[in-house]
């Protein structure tokens, strides 16, 4: 696995907040004056309730469509992922 901020970034607009976060964590020892890796990790720790994607919910909303979307994203809301 990649340890780079673009690698997190993908895992956690994916949903895997926890994978994300430990790579967050290991940029941080290397650089730990980095304020954008402190928000990232402060930022997932608020949400720290979020283990991965609820699959079974993303199914749902596998092909967005208008009809949908109003759905969509209100359950991201509720979620507190937008």
């Amino acid at each position: 696995m990649p340890v780079t901020k673009t690698y997190a970034r993908i895992l956690e607009s994916q949903g895997f907040k926890q994978e994300a976060l430990e790579i967050y964590k290991k940029l941080l020892e290397k650089n730990p004056e980095d304020k954008e890796l402190i928000e990232n990790i402060n930022r997932l720790l608020k949400r720290k309730k979020f283990k991965g994607v609820n699959v079974l919910k993303l199914k749902e909303f596998d092909n967005i469509n208008q009809k949908n979307r109003f759905k969509f994203e209100n359950w991201l809301k509720e979620m507190k992922w937008i």
